[in-house]
């Protein structure tokens, strides 16, 4: 495994993407980013709650399914808790960016980088269908139906946010 992320990192080299993310490692955005010993800090807390608080929404809509917490529908839960998520997420992902500017070169030829991204996008994409699938469901009572494929989803979301908080740790660590 370790070949071949090195090899797919050797390869991102050998691309435009190189060109680009030197010219971007220089622009005014990415120097005064790295000038300000304060900047890169705010913005890997900033980006660590955001983290925190879209993993807490996806937990706490998991316990909702397990029927595990909360005395609310799944309708009223999934509006309450969706609504976290995306404002998390949308502070992960302007942090993210800017976090990028401050070591362009790095994060840009990485190749656990570029598998986070990836899997960022498959995470956030089957939380729409997850949060949608969980407005549909119906509940008898105190007793919550679920169906399995709900499940099955809140289980995988669960595990795919933890390989992408990992992912983002080993980008530090990564060939280069």
């Amino acid at each position: 495994m370790g070949d071949l992320l090195y090899n797919f990192t050797q390869w991102l080299y050998g691309t435009p993407l190189n060109q680009f993310a030197q010219s971007m490692s220089e622009s005014a955005l990415s120097l005064w980013i790295v000038e300000r010993f304060w900047a890169i800090p705010i913005m890997q807390v900033t980006h660590i709650l955001g983290i925190a608080f879209s993993f807490a929404a996806v937990l706490m809509l998991n316990m909702r399914v397990f029927n595990l917490a909360g005395h609310a529908t799944l309708a009223e839960t999934s509006a309450r808790y969706t609504k976290i998520l995306w404002w998390a997420l949308a502070v992960v992902i302007l942090s993210g960016v800017a976090m990028l500017f401050g070591d362009t070169v790095r994060n840009l030829l990485n190749s656990i980088f570029w598998i986070k991204m990836g899997l960022v996008v498959t995470a956030i994409l089957f939380a729409i269908g997850f949060a949608r699938s969980l407005r549909r469901q119906t509940s008898s009572g105190d007793i919550v139906v679920v169906s399995g494929g709900t499940k099955a989803t809140a289980i995988f979301l669960v595990v795919l946010w933890c390989v992408i908080m990992l992912c983002g740790r080993w980008i530090a660590y990564a060939p280069s």
